[in-house]
């Protein structure tokens, strides 16, 4: 429909003296009168209106049915989002809401002034919200925390260091050499009882050496020369529930890193050189152990035989730095790790111990139970369950389109600004503030859903 001016004619009977039009030039010649047209317009509005929601409940579906099939994803994946900056974003929109319905009113009553401060107030709300979300998006991309095969995160949804397959992230390196062709690390990925060596034990019993090196890297990525660096040897405090007391941590130190997706799971073996224990793999395949075994049986001409292939869990080394910076490209880490000590000798469980009996005193206590608090720092602190991507390509799905749509209502607003300023709008003219503002009332409300269905997960 066109928005310019109409002038009277009197050709044909088509012009506004002609059907009784006495108020703004605006009225459509095809319209008996101006409600005629607000009407009609009204109608397509709503229409419009009808479709998007639409548009956006097949989403909401696809969210609905992931969530019900892959409660765990959700749970560890929102922690991921700032709920301070949605929250600011609802505030925003609720208020650019109440300030589009208080435009349409200022049309109504012919107040110029207060209508052009609502809609610049609609305006800015708009880039508020738009801005808050560029922060968002940008610590994202960042922390490569994007949506299908793109998600590699540096970090855990509690803020713990990751290996990635990028491995360059800020604040921490890895000892992860990964084969994009191949879809496996080439090196740095250990077996884990080479790194927790006694499983009874709390905590990690690693016995490895660490140190940077500088490599040079020819056209097809294979390494052609290699340096030694300074060695790391202070390790990383482990992990903690928070009712026990941290460590001070000192930087640079290193920590084993699990991260399923980056070290997969694998099959390795082991043999003895003297005393000490060496280990092979993971290999992807037990075949592909199988034939590595048998070459290095062949290589042992005294002492045992290798071990069997064993199927095993992979971990990585992961160097922290203690800052927010990038390291230069040529820098790797090297990690060695030693194979687990020999077995402990076990003791005769039905002889008797001693026990010392002291009056007034218990003589078992019970274990500590976790709280749901420790329960939920413990599970941020791991690596990402499986398919957690698929959240965040729902989470991108919805926000950047809901995103789509505010940028649009921005340029409407703009528009309807500078006609507003012009003086076209009227008591009995005023359908493009009204059209925007319900336009707006859909977009606010579809905000008001995500908000809650993506941050606040519990």
């Amino acid at each position: 429909m066109s928005e310019k001016p109409h002038p009277p004619s009197d050709e044909h009977g088509h012009g506004h003296e002609a059907h009784g039009h006495h108020g703004s030039v605006f009225i459509q010649h095809h319209y008996d009168d101006a409600q005629h047209q607000f009407d009609s317009g009204k109608l397509g509005i709503w229409l419009f209106l009808a479709q998007e929601v639409l548009f956006f409940s097949a989403l909401f579906v696809a969210y609905i049915l992931y969530r019900h099939h892959h409660p765990e994803i959700y749970s560890y994946a929102h922690k991921y989002l700032d709920v301070k900056y949605g929250a600011i974003n609802t505030a925003v929109l609720i208020f650019s809401s109440l300030t589009a319905a208080w435009a349409v009113r200022a049309a109504q009553l012919r107040q110029q002034k207060l209508l052009i401060a609502c809609l610049a107030a609609t305006i800015g709300c708009a880039l508020a919200f738009l801005g808050i979300k560029y922060i968002e998006y940008n610590h994202k991309v960042h922390e490569h925390i994007l949506f299908g095969r793109y998600f590699d995160p540096c970090v855990s949804s509690g803020n713990r260091p990751l290996l990635t397959k990028n491995n360059k992230c800020a604040g921490h390196e890895s000892s992860v050499v990964w084969n994009a062709g191949t879809a496996r690390a080439d090196a740095g990925c250990f077996p884990d009882y080479a790194i927790d060596q006694d499983v009874k034990r709390d905590g990690v019993q690693a016995s490895c050496s660490v140190a940077e090196t500088k490599v040079t890297v020819d056209k097809s990525g294979k390494v052609t020369s290699e340096v030694a660096g300074r060695a790391i040897t202070e390790q990383c405090p482990e992990w903690r529930p928070s009712s026990q007391p941290q460590q001070k941590t000192t930087y640079p130190c290193w920590r084993p890193g699990y991260q399923p997706a980056v070290c997969k799971v694998g099959y390795s073996f082991t043999w003895l050189e003297g005393e000490a224990a060496k280990f092979a793999g993971p290999f992807l395949s037990e075949d592909e152990c199988k034939k590595e075994q048998k070459k290095k049986a062949g290589e042992i001409k005294d002492g045992p035989a290798p071990t069997a292939c064993t199927r095993s869990g992979s971990v990585g080394v992961i160097v922290e730095y203690g800052d927010h910076g990038t390291r230069p490209a040529d820098l790797r880490i090297k990690a060695e790790c030693k194979g687990p000590p020999p077995p402990p000798v076990v003791e005769d469980l039905f002889a008797d111990k001693p026990q010392r009996i002291e009056l007034g005193k218990p003589i078992a206590t019970g274990a500590a139970k976790e709280t749901k608090h420790d329960a939920h720092e413990r599970e941020a602190a791991g690596p990402p369950p499986e398919h957690t991507n698929m959240f965040f390509t729902i989470y991108f799905a919805m926000t950047g389109l809901h995103g789509i749509h505010v940028l649009f209502g921005v340029f409407v607003f703009i528009w309807l600004l500078i006609r507003a300023i012009k003086g076209h709008f009227t008591p009995d003219y005023f359908g493009p503030v009204d059209f925007a503002a319900l336009y707006w009332h859909i977009v606010d409300l579809i905000w008001i859903f995500l908000f809650p269905l993506l941050y606040l997960i519990h």
